[in-house]
């Protein structure tokens, strides 16, 4: 088994990529949380976290210096729930809790006027009938 910072035992298929947010530096190790289209952030206390920062942009330190997101740099996260495209039925913002609406599509569950159970996360955005991309759990 390797070992690295974080690994003790890491299921097949939880590696995901994520681009690093503007203004965002992120370590391994460090918890992160979706800000925007297939992009994090670092989580802070009490955030939405969807996983562990394993390592990023080939060549870089990411135990001291971090990748950046004014680099362009990119992290791999471990993300232990499925990856999903789903359709929206209504617009759905990256970051957006989401829940089922009508007709198979998926919308954000704000919990004011859309108060269904939460069954995943938007990971990038959409508009009525496109396509977005969610965790799902």
């Amino acid at each position: 088994m390797a070992r690295n910072k974080i690994e003790y035992h890491i299921q097949e298929g939880a590696f995901h990529t994520f681009k690093v947010a503007s203004g965002e530096t992120i370590k391994i190790g460090n918890p992160v949380v979706v800000t925007g289209d297939l992009s994090v952030s670092l989580a802070g206390k009490g955030t939405d976290a969807i996983g562990i920062v394993y390592s990023g942009t080939v060549g870089l330190d990411g135990l001291t210096v971090g990748y950046q997101g004014d680099k362009g740099d990119v992290v791999t996260v471990i993300v232990l729930k499925p990856i999903v495209y789903l359709t929206a039925g209504a617009t759905v913002t990256a970051g957006n809790d989401v829940q089922v609406g009508a007709s198979g599509k998926f919308l954000y569950a704000d919990g004011t006027t859309n108060t269904g159970v939460v069954i995943g996360k938007a990971l990038s955005g959409a508009v009525v009938d496109e396509d977005f991309v969610a965790l799902l759990g």
